[in-house]
C-alpha cells in the first residue's frame, strides 16, 4: 500500500523528475563538446601569438633552406618519375587542396621525403626541412597545448610567457618522440635499400618480383609507423602539455588511441573541419574589419582623393607607388597590413593546436577512461619551473 500511494503521489513524482533532469550532465552526454571550447580558445591573443611566432620561426628556417639547397617541391620532379611512380601518399596528398595554407604547405613538407622518384640530395634536404618542422613546433606546438589544456580544466591561464617557457622545457620530449619513430622508419627500409640495391641490375628486378610479397608485407610495418607518426603526432605533442610525460609515453599513447579508437579520432577531425570554416571566416572577418577601419577612421581627415590614391598606390608596383605617395610611410602601412594578414593564417596553426589537444583528451577518455579535467600541473620530479 505504500508503495502504492507513493507512487502515484503527485509530489513524490514531480521531485522524481526534477532530480533525474537534475542529473543529467552534457559534457558526459556530449563529451565532445570540448572541441567547441578548444576552437574558441584559437582567437584567444596567447594562442595566436604564439602560433605566429612558430609560424615566422619555421618560414625563417625553411628561407635558409631554399637559399642553401633550393626549394623542394613535388612538382620539381621530373613527369616521367611521377608517371611511372605515384606520388607519395595520393590520396592524401589531394586532401591537400581542401586545407588553408599553413596546413597544406604543412603537408607537403611531411610528404617530401617519402618521394620514391626523388633523387638522394633532394629526399635528403627535405627530411632536414621535416625535421625543422617538427622542433619548431615541438616548441610552439607544446606551448599551444599547454595553454589550451590548462584553459580547458578552468584553472589559470599560463599566458604568453609561462606557456613558451613550457614549450622551450618541454620540446625535447615533443621532438624525440618524432625522432624516434623516424628512426624506426629508416632502420626498418633498409632491408628494402639493400634489395633496391639488387635491383640496380634486371636479375635484380627479378628477384624483387618473387620477393615482392614480403616486401609488402614488411611495408604494412612500414606503413603503421608512417601514418601512425602523421597522423599521432599531433596527439604526440598533445599527450606533453597534457600529461608533462616524456617522448616513450607520447609515442605509446598517440598510437594506442590511434590505433584503437580511428573512427572516434576521424569523427573528431571531422567536427574539427566544420567548425574550422565558421571560425577561419570569422577570423577574417575581423582582420578585414581592422584594416578596412583603419584607412576608413583616416579618411576623413586625408580627403577622398588622397585617400583613393594612397589606396591605388598599395595595390599597384613599387614605381607608381613612388609617384603616387612618400615611399616610406606606404611600405610602413603595407608591412603593418602584412602583420595582420600574418595573425591571420597563424590563426590556423592555433586553431589546429588547440584542437589537437581536446582531441587527446577525448581519446584519452574514450580508451583509459580518464575525465576530460584531469590535467597534470604539478612538476614532475627533477624539473625545473616551466
Amino acid at each position: 500500500m505504500s508503495n502504492a500511494s507513493s507512487s502515484t503521489d503527485p509530489v513524490a513524482a514531480t521531485a522524481a523528475i526534477g532530480s533525474a533532469v537534475h542529473e543529467v550532465h552534457w559534457r558526459d552526454a556530449l563529451p565532445w563538446w570540448i572541441l567547441f571550447r578548444a576552437a574558441g580558445m584559437a582567437f584567444s591573443p596567447t594562442v595566436i601569438l604564439l602560433a605566429a611566432f612558430g609560424g615566422l620561426a619555421f618560414w625563417a628556417g625553411s628561407s635558409v633552406l631554399d637559399s642553401m639547397a633550393g626549394p623542394l617541391l613535388v612538382e620539381e620532379l621530373p613527369e616521367s618519375v611521377t608517371a611511372v611512380s605515384p606520388r607519395a601518399l595520393p590520396h592524401a596528398t589531394e586532401l591537400l587542396n581542401w586545407l588553408p595554407a599553413p596546413l597544406s604547405d604543412a603537408g607537403r613538407v611531411i610528404v617530401m621525403p617519402f618521394q620514391p622518384g626523388a633523387t638522394l640530395g633532394q629526399a635528403g634536404a627535405a627530411a632536414v626541412r621535416l625535421l625543422w618542422f617538427a622542433l619548431v613546433w615541438s616548441l610552439f606546438g607544446t606551448a599551444i597545448t599547454r595553454h589550451a589544456a590548462v584553459t580547458m580544466i578552468g584553472e589559470e591561464s599560463p599566458g604568453f610567457v609561462r606557456g613558451l617557457r613550457f614549450g622551450i622545457s618541454r620540446w625535447p620530449s615533443s621532438f624525440n618522440s618524432v625522432a624516434f619513430v623516424l628512426l624506426g622508419v629508416v632502420v626498418l627500409s633498409l632491408p628494402g635499400a639493400f634489395l633496391g640495391l639488387l635491383m640496380r641490375a634486371d636479375f635484380g628486378v627479378a628477384v624483387a618480383g618473387v620477393l615482392w610479397p614480403l616486401v609488402l608485407a614488411g611495408a604494412v610495418v612500414l606503413a603503421i609507423l608512417v601514418v601512425g607518426l602523421i597522423a599521432g603526432w599531433p596527439l604526440m605533442v598533445a599527450a606533453v602539455g597534457v600529461e608533462r610525460g616524456d617522448s616513450f609515453q607520447a609515442i605509446s599513447t598517440a598510437f594506442s588511441y590511434l590505433y584503437q579508437r580511428p573512427l572516434h579520432y576521424a569523427f573528431y577531425a571531422v567536427v574539427a573541419g566544420v567548425v574550422f570554416v565558421p571560425a577561419l571566416f570569422a577570423a577574417g572577418l575581423f582582420a578585414d574589419a581592422t584594416t578596412t577601419l583603419a584607412m576608413w577612421a583616416t579618411s576623413f581627415g586625408m580627403g577622398h582623393a588622397r585617400t583613393t590614391g594612397l589606396l591605388e598606390a598599395a595595390s599597384a608596383s613599387i614605381a607608381e607607388a613612388e609617384a603616387a605617395a612618400p615611399m616610406f610611410g606606404l611600405r610602413a602601412i603595407l608591412f603593418w597590413q602584412t602583420c595582420i594578414e600574418t595573425l591571420l593564417g597563424s590563426f590556423a596553426w592555433g586553431y589546429f593546436w588547440a584542437i589537437a589537444t581536446a582531441a587527446y583528451m577525448l581519446l584519452r577518455r574514450d580508451v583509459d577512461g580518464t575525465e576530460l579535467d584531469e590535467v597534470v600541473l604539478d612538476e614532475l620530479p627533477g624539473e625545473t619551473a616551466a
